[in-house]
């Protein structure tokens, strides 16, 4: 085995410790005020070594190497990967991010095919529409229908907010107002 191997190893080891942690809150339905203080008892000392660690070892890898370019990213980027550690709602990673933003990349491609700015604007916006219902558990189909059915007659803000997915509920597939 490469020293670069070896190097790679545990900074992979690092990873799995951290990530231990966080399915260990999950498991136990810590509150974000419970996965702070596991953070701050557990994972904030582990990323104190990890840091360490690479800077240690930084100097011995060929920059231009893809474990030099690791070493180097983490290092950059190094407030940025402890942000998690200060806030117990946040995630260790953007995970979900990526997953909410795959039906983006996927389509487009579709996008190219917009006749317009204007058109390519509009693809969005009913993609947000989208996306946001089904992050919201509803049916985006019938949260459509609700919202055009219910647009032409809103006449105050609070007659839009009442639209906003987090202010539908979702009954047997239905979509209702849960303010009106």
């Amino acid at each position: 085995m490469s020293t670069g191997e070896g190097l790679a190893r545990v900074a992979m080891d690092f990873y799995k410790r951290l990530y231990r942690i966080e399915r260990q809150a999950t498991a136990q339905e810590l509150t974000p005020e419970q996965r702070w203080a596991l953070r701050q008892a557990h994972a904030r000392p582990l990323m104190a070594q990890f840091k360490d660690w690479l800077e240690s070892h930084h100097p011995s890898v060929l920059p231009k190497s893809p474990l030099g370019k690791a070493f180097h990213y983490a290092l950059v980027r190094w407030d940025g990967f402890c942000t998690y550690l200060d806030d117990g709602r946040i995630e260790i990673d953007n995970n979900l991010t990526e997953q909410q933003v795959k039906p983006f990349v996927i389509a487009r491609k579709n996008f190219l095919f917009a006749h317009s700015v204007a058109g390519a604007n509009a693809l969005c916006v009913h993609f947000s529409l989208i996306r946001t219902a089904k992050q919201h558990g509803l049916d985006p189909y019938r949260y459509y229908e609700a919202i055009l059915k219910a647009v032409p007659h809103c006449q105050r803000v609070e007659d839009y907010e009442a639209l906003l997915p987090w202010n539908m509920t979702s009954e047997a597939g239905a979509v209702s107002a849960r303010a009106a």
